[in-house]
């Protein structure tokens, strides 16, 4: 479609309407052309002279003024200065000298036509060139400090005759400038009177001039607007017929201005015609869009209907595959004649790559002028190179879903670049309805899916619903009883705050008793671990009897009380146990474990009980069970030996049998189901006792009570050990449970998960190293019930102290061991004990007297007990600290106090080791091996 919308007349040879009105008034101006110049040059007279008067008159007074204020200036800065000595003052003065000649030589030029002001002008320059001349002097003899002639100045005062002079001659300059403006003046009216009286004449001339042509050219207008007009109107009705009336054109018989109407209602038919072709042109490409199914045949649909309005013969689509974000278009489709350019088309373009991918990435349109060699199209007579390209975005809701480019011999224009950009709009909607049908599509396949799932669900919630419909009528039921059971609360809600004020001074009161429950068990260890400590030393030395002077019956006394003492340790270590445990202070220590040596170490532990009972005993280790795992071993050997222990005691006939094996999927999964898929031990130590009732099974984990608690039971023991047992398996994070029936025997099972997969390395030295890891678990083997020597002998693999104890010499001969403490009975047991070693002993009874008898003496050891009168040991510890000699010095501090924290205040206080009443031989025997080689005599 080709549209022409040049069609302007030539205006050449016309007889316009402005040539007919100027025709008409020739007349009239050449009538007046007299009169005017005639006020013409009246007004250029008025002019000059109302020039003159308001440039020159103006200027002079102005430039007088300016003199003036110059030499106002200059007198005033010459004053200050010379009165007050500051340079500030002579700015204005040398402002003012700088400025007074321009403006003179300026006044001077405007008055160069008057002598009589000119001769004035010159005496008022001489005045001010004297003045000039005697104030000068003075700024320099003051600048200089001549005081004197700066006073002589003043005297004179010649400076002040000049100023007088140059006013007198500048008021004689403005009166006579005054009388010459008022001569001007005067001219100036006599002219403006003139003026008013030709203007009115002319005026009347032309009103009967401009009437008589108006009325002879307007007759010749009218007649030919009224045949553009007819023209018009035709056009008007034809827009009410079909499209054909719109190929009709004005017939132009004139050569003026109307002329250039008809020329302009032709071009807007010319653009209605156009756009009339572009609507039915994206009508015919967004019909046929519509039409297609999939996003190819859409895009095929475009660039066929595109490249034919565009009338071009080369054209390709490229477009994204979906409406997921990309940064890439791929070749959908293209029109290429049978040219080069079908084989050179890319398959995708990136974002910004080419012509195409810059279109992609800005969204934009470009026609481009491109060189021959660019594309070419082809035909059966030969082929050429067009050099025109078009690139066109489509773009839906500021995405760029496809780019059109298009190329031919001749620009594309304004009209068809419209149509382009309309038409891609058009595929942009339907390429992104075409996708957006494909996901929803996909979506109905899914919809559908869940519609009968939701069937189903329906059918259910039916059921459900009918059964809501029930609980609602209950639930108004219910209704009116919460209303009155509203009322209540409300009363009783007063109540719960009395109650609430009362649990406060409650909580209170449990925290006061919770203090107290400490300091009592800390008092209470104290207390009875004092004379445990002796009785258990001196007993345990009758029972070895070194001297041999005690009968046989006399060292089974001995023996008996030690065991005495030993239980009532016991008991003891077992309140103290469950009270860190119940108030949150248990701590547990892990560590590499090794499982293949377990079984000798409970076999070592047990296998002497178990020959004095006639029972079997033995120790089973699965092939299932790794070899090493992660948790704290005292604690384990805690839990197993209070197992063992009570096997034992209830078991008269038969054995007792420990198997160590992988715990099994279906009792973690039931025991420990957090650690389900992890690492479990189990621990069963079975017997064939007496059995326990299913219904005391949980009474027997209970603190303080067993399985029969009367007072004619058969079984002694305080009921603490499973309750310990229990929680130790809980901070170990596993579990404790029991199977077992009157008669046939119990089977306890400990489960165990390994708290970490770090193994520790050995250390050379072995028996060294395991002698300076016994010094740091001595404050926790009373509440093992095991000895130090059990221990080592356990990790070196030795024969326990079952046996008869090492043979004691003078090993230590030589040595000097300091004793503080307060207690006499305490005293005379390590006394003694310590003398059987070779040991030269002192004493002092407070810490105080420690620091005289070191201070006297000296020592190798010091055992220091900590709650002592005067000086205590926590003091005397820091004191012998701060003494640069006894730094190193070993001090192992004693006390009965066996509550978690001790440990830690003895150590900060700087003893080197900790051991709780009351002590074991071995036990004491093992730090002596530790510390007292550690310094030479």
């Amino acid at each position: 479609m080709e549209v022409n919308l040049s069609g302007r007349t030539d205006r050449r040879g016309r007889f316009t309407i402005r040539f007919k009105i100027i025709s008409g008034y020739a007349v009239i101006l050449a009538c007046l052309a007299v009169s005017i110049l005639i006020v013409f040059l009246q007004l250029a007279a008025v002019q000059e002279e109302t020039e003159y008067v308001t440039e020159h008159d103006i200027s002079v007074m102005n430039l007088t003024n300016a003199i003036e204020k110059n030499l106002l200036d200059m007198e005033t800065g010459q004053r200050g200065f010379i009165i007050t000595g500051e340079e500030a003052y002579l700015d204005p003065y040398r402002s003012g000298f700088s400025q007074w000649q321009n403006n003179y030589s300026e006044l001077l030029a405007l008055v160069s036509d008057n002598p009589s002001q000119t001769k004035l002008l010159e005496l008022a320059r001489g005045s001010i060139e004297q003045w000039l001349a005697i104030t000068m002097p003075v700024i320099e003899a003051k600048q200089n400090g001549d005081e004197a002639k700066v006073g002589d100045f003043y005297a004179i005062d010649r400076g002040k005759q000049n100023m007088d002079q140059l006013r007198g001659s500048f008021d004689a300059f403005r009166q006579t400038e005054h009388k010459l403006a008022g001569q001007r003046l005067e001219r100036l009216d006599r002219s403006n009177s003139l003026l008013r009286t030709t203007l009115l004449s002319l005026f009347l001339v032309s009103i009967v001039l401009s009437g008589l042509f108006g009325w002879l050219i307007s007759r010749s207008i009218v007649r030919t607007i009224g045949s553009v007009t007819e023209s018009i109107d035709g056009m008007a009705d034809s827009r009410g017929r079909d499209l054909a009336q719109l190929a009709k054109r004005i017939e132009i018989r004139s050569r003026d201005e109307i002329a250039d109407l008809a020329a302009a209602t032709n071009r807007l038919l010319d653009e209605v015609e156009g756009h009339d072709w572009k609507q039915r042109q994206a009508l015919a490409i967004g019909s046929a869009l519509q039409q297609t199914g999939g996003a190819a045949e859409t895009q095929e649909a475009f660039l066929r209907f595109a490249a034919e309005a565009l009338r071009a013969p080369f054209a390709v689509l490229y477009a994204v595959e979906s409406l997921k974000p990309s940064r890439r278009l791929q070749l959908a489709c293209s029109v290429t004649g049978s040219g080069d350019g079908a084989a050179a088309l890319p398959p995708a373009i990136e974002h910004g790559e080419g012509l195409v991918g810059r279109c992609f990435a800005e969204q934009r349109m470009r026609q481009y002028d491109v060189p021959e060699s660019y594309v070419k199209i082809g035909s059966a007579l030969g082929e050429a190179s067009p050099p025109q390209l078009l690139l066109v975005p489509a773009v839906y809701e500021g995405r760029t879903l496809a780019v059109l480019e298009a190329a031919r011999f001749e620009p594309f224009t304004p009209l068809e670049q419209d149509l382009a950009l309309e038409a891609a709009e058009q595929l942009a909607l339907a390429l992104h309805r075409v996708h957006t049908g494909e996901e929803i599509r996909t979506l109905l396949q899914e919809s559908q899916a869940m519609t009968e799932e939701l069937q189903q669900q329906a059918e259910e919630l039916q059921t459900q619903q009918e059964e809501l419909q029930t609980q609602q009528e209950e639930l108004e039921a219910s209704n009116e009883q919460l209303i009155r059971q509203a009322r209540l609360s409300e009363e009783k809600s007063q109540e719960l705050q009395s109650i609430q004020q009362e649990l406060t001074l409650y909580a209170a009161e449990l925290e006061r008793s919770s203090r107290y429950k400490n300091e009592f068990m800390a008092n209470m260890s104290h207390e009875l671990r004092t004379p445990l400590n002796s009785m258990l030393i001196l007993s345990q030395m009758l029972a070895e009897n070194p001297g041999g002077n005690l009968s046989p019956k006399e060292e089974e006394f001995a023996k008996v009380i030690h065991t005495a003492g030993e239980d009532l340790l016991v008991l003891i270590n077992d309140i103290l146990d469950l009270s860190k445990i119940e108030a949150g202070k248990m701590e547990i220590s892990l560590e590499p474990l090794n499982l293949s040596e377990l079984p000798a170490l409970l076999q070592s532990s047990f296998r002497a009980h178990a020959e004095r009972s006639g029972l079997e005993y033995a120790v089973i280790r699965r092939l299932n069970v790794p070899d090493m795992i992660v948790s704290d071993e005292q604690r384990l050997m805690q839990i197993l030996k209070n197992l063992l222990s009570n096997a034992f005691k209830f078991t008269k006939q038969g054995g007792v049998t420990v198997t160590i094996s992988r715990a099994t999927e279906r009792e973690v999964l039931q025991h420990l189901p957090s650690h389900a898929g992890r690492q479990v031990v189990a621990f069963e130590v079975r017997d064939t006792g007496v059995g326990i009732d299913p219904s005391k099974l949980d009474l027997i984990f209970e603190a303080f009570r067993q399985a029969d608690g009367t007072t004619s039971r058969q079984f002694g023991g305080t009921g603490l050990g499973l309750s310990i047992s229990r929680q130790l398996a809980s901070l170990l994070q596993g579990c404790l449970f029991v199977e077992s029936q009157p008669g046939l025997g119990s089977a306890f099972t400990l489960l165990l998960p390994s708290l970490g997969e770090a193994v520790r390395a050995e250390e050379p030295g072995r028996a060294s190293g395991l002698l300076q890891e016994a010094a740091g678990y001595l404050d926790e083997e009373a509440a093992a019930g095991r000895s130090l020597e059990e221990m080592l002998a356990e990790r070196l693999r030795l024969p326990s102290s079952e046996t008869e104890p090492p043979r004691r010499g003078s090993r230590y001969g030589g040595r000097r061991v300091l004793i503080v403490d307060d207690d006499i009975r305490n005293v005379y047991s390590l006394t003694s004990f310590l003398e059987q070693q070779g040991i030269e002993v002192l004493t002092a009874a407070n810490g105080r007297e420690a620091l005289d008898a070191l201070a006297a003496f000296g020592c190798d050891l010091i055992l220091m007990d900590m709650m002592m009168p005067v000086l205590d040991g926590y003091d005397a510890i820091r004191e012998i600290r701060s003494i640069e000699a006894h730094r190193s010095l070993p001090i192992i501090a004693l006390t009965a106090k066996a509550m978690p924290q001790d440990r830690e205040l003895c150590l900060q206080a700087g003893a080197t080791d900790y051991i709780t009443k009351p002590l074991h031989l071995e036990q004491l025997s093992s730090l002596l091996e530790v510390w007292l080689p550690r310094r030479k005599v």
